[in-house]
């Protein structure tokens, strides 16, 4: 019993350690590389929209940025989320309303960084994630140690995780990152297959970053 007790609160103090700082995710429509390699600009899927969103949510993610150009996509997204903030959305589904509510637009990753900064009067630490081997990568042990050190001793810098969508960000992004996370692998890797969905790749890491 005492054990059990112990147990959960240091559970429960690794968790508030973790995301002391704020952490926030965001998911690229551009710049995106298609299959053939150019850059281009990818369309915003209503699963994206929920399931990262309760994924967010689970595991203390402050906020959920939609990135995007098209003012197009912005007028679908503003109205799907607009359906989960009704009186009646919160009185039926109260928990998709709470994992919703973290959702916001942007044009630009730009626009994002200034409302974090904005936000937290800090300029964000940026970490992208990607299906490509590349330099330099940073796996999920070392950078989880980092993190839980840099909390330790009070770390206030934002930290902003990066999905891109399609066939990975373009390089043009690159110039705004701080570190690339290695690729998600499983026992497919020995034949070659590496093709999670974003939904699922958002949740394994950051479960791995973030996770009890």
């Amino acid at each position: 019993m005492c054990n059990s007790v112990v147990q959960s609160n240091t559970s429960d103090a690794m968790r508030t350690n973790l995301v002391s700082a704020p952490v926030y995710v965001v998911l690229l429509h551009h710049p995106i590389r298609n299959r053939n390699g150019l850059e281009v600009t990818t369309a915003v899927t209503n699963m994206d929209i929920h399931d990262i969103a309760r994924t967010a949510r689970t595991y203390g993610v402050k906020r959920y940025f939609i990135v995007t150009p098209i003012q197009d996509q912005h007028e679908l997204v503003g109205r799907i989320l607009a359906h989960w903030r009704t009186d009646r959305a919160k009185v039926e589904h109260p928990d998709r309303v709470e994992a919703l509510s973290g959702v916001e637009l942007a044009g630009t990753f730009s626009e994002v960084k200034e409302r974090i900064h904005s936000e937290t009067g800090e300029w964000p630490e940026v970490v992208l994630t990607d299906a490509r081997q590349m330099p330099n990568q940073v796996s999920y042990t070392e950078f989880r140690r980092d993190w839980q050190e840099a909390v330790a001793k009070g770390r206030t810098r934002p930290l902003v995780i990066v999905y891109g969508t399609g066939w990975g960000v373009a390089e043009s992004f690159f110039s705004e990152v701080h570190r690339i996370l290695d690729p998600i692998y499983g026992p497919g890797k020995e034949a070659g297959y590496n093709h999670l969905s974003v939904r699922a790749a958002a949740a394994v890491i950051l479960d791995r970053l973030f996770g009890l």
